[in-house]
């Protein structure tokens, strides 16, 4: 039984194509990067002024060079597959606010450390993403570095990488090259569109650097129907999937073969505010679409993730984080950005949503798992020995098979409500903090050597020994 796949028709899929490249071809894409704009042109593409049209023979030589999977290291022989049937988990970008409890205020380095330790030591997260908060009580000019330095000296996991300025991108790729003593796939830079139809000059001059020093990215949209894409949801597609191609036709034309990721994390629109809905029905079928297409064009997918507009961890953040988590677990979807702990559209990550995520995660690949059909002799064996009207708690086979078919979870109370009491009736957001707190303060250092020590100074100089 496989409860994971494609949703979308062969005629669906093709639907989007055609319009994409009428829309590619008609109404171009515009780049505010002048050597951008040269790039195309020189690959023999029609230009007029800072817009860019590509045609079909263009997008299909590009897609050509695409590889379908790669790998992106990290250290101490660890890495992750990114395509065919892998899925990824990773961290959330973003927010400007941190909610533990009550408590609500914005984002400090002793947040950053800490949500790092919970990413290195975290069952379901699979990399660690500078990317994450920018910690407000470290200077400008170095929070950048220091980002990056936390993340290299907290864990072994593979990183994302930074695209914040063409400074950044090089000094992250840099720093993690020198770090791990390897140059390739050691990081993924974040692309990230203007829709409609538009790069801006850091994205482009983002796409330039890691495609010349020959390390992956992601191309991502987030447009808000009816507000900076269409209102229908067919129309937004074929919007974002025209400008997610066009950056990844960039990539190619600079570095032919240089890995990259189909992404959109595309929600609804509340146009009552004109604000992001995140946690909607809507960025489910833009999931569940975009995997499509990802896998109509042969190249790995990003979605995400445990997506919520909620303020606090309540109801609806639970029924959000469902509803936008699963689409992309259970669709075709290779790498799952914003995992764990984002509200607020994006806005606030919480200390305890964190942990409830991970546990999300944990039910919805036991579903995504579906039905494991074991021995037929065995199982009836142990049907016979039961017997009509027996019980299973003492059979071997209900001993030995229990953990894994069975998922328990650990935060949610399924004991009666005098054992609850008895047990001190802890709400599942206490049980959640406290565990937060709990895997916080037993994090184990991942050892560094003293030469890798001297790169993270060179870089953010006596903060080094801030953590």
């Amino acid at each position: 039984m496989k409860v994971r796949g494609n949703f979308l028709s062969g005629e669906e899929t093709a639907k989007i194509h055609e319009l994409s490249v009428r829309v590619l071809t008609e109404q171009g894409v515009e780049l505010e990067d002048p050597s951008a704009v040269e790039t195309f042109k020189k690959h023999g593409a029609k230009v007029d002024g800072c817009i860019v049209y590509i045609d079909e023979a263009m997008l299909k030589s590009a897609l050509s060079s695409v590889p379908s999977v790669f790998e992106i290291h990290g250290r101490n022989g660890k890495k992750v597959l990114i395509g065919e049937e892998h899925t990824v988990i990773a961290p959330v970008s973003g927010p400007v606010y941190v909610r533990r409890g009550d408590d609500l205020h914005r984002n400090t380095a002793e947040d950053y450390k800490n949500f790092q330790k919970l990413h290195h030591n975290s069952p379901v997260m699979d990399m660690l993403n500078p990317n994450l908060i920018e910690p407000g009580d470290i200077p400008r000019e170095v929070v950048r570095n220091y980002q990056m330095a936390v993340c290299l000296k907290v864990t072994d996991k593979p990183l994302i990488g930074l695209t914040t300025s063409p400074e950044d991108s090089v000094n992250s790729i840099e720093m993690i090259q020198r770090f791990y003593g390897k140059k390739d796939n050691v990081t993924l830079g974040i692309i990230n569109v203007i829709s409609p139809l538009k790069y801006d000059h850091t994205m482009l001059a983002a796409v330039r650097l890691y495609a010349e020093r020959k390390q992956p990215m992601m191309f991502a949209c987030c447009s808000l129907p009816g507000a900076t894409s269409p209102v229908s949801l067919f129309g937004t597609m074929v919007v974002n999937n025209a400008e997610v191609l066009a950056g990844i036709v960039y990539s190619q034309l600079l570095q032919p073969g240089v890995a990259v990721l189909y992404g959109n994390t595309s929600g609804s629109c509340d146009l009552r505010f004109a604000t992001p809905s995140i946690g909607s029905p809507e960025t489910a079928l833009f999931i569940y679409a975009s995997a499509a297409m990802a896998r109509y064009y042969n190249i790995p997918c990003r979605t995400g993730g445990a997506l919520s507009d909620a303020k606090t961890t309540d109801w609806q953040a639970g029924v959000e984080s469902v509803l936008t988590m699963m689409p992309s677990m259970m669709s075709s979807s290779n790498f799952i950005l914003h995992a764990c702990g984002v509200m607020d559209s994006f806005n606030t990550i919480s200390y305890e949503k964190y942990i409830l995520d991970e546990q999300n995660i944990e039910m919805i690949r036991k579903i995504t798992q579906g039905i494991r059909f074991g021995d037929m002799e065995a199982e009836y064996a142990n049907i016979a020995e039961v017997g009509p009207g027996g019980q299973y708690l003492q059979s071997m086979h209900t001993m030995m098979n229990l953990r894994k078919e069975l998922y328990t979870p650990k935060f949610f109370n399924k004991m009666s409500y005098a054992a609850w009491e008895k047990a001190g009736a802890k709400t599942v957001q206490e049980l959640a903090l406290a565990e937060a707190e709990r895997r916080i303060e037993s994090y184990v250092p991942v050892g560094i050597t003293p030469e890798q020590e001297q790169i993270l100074r060179s870089y953010i100089g006596d903060l080094a020994d801030t953590f």
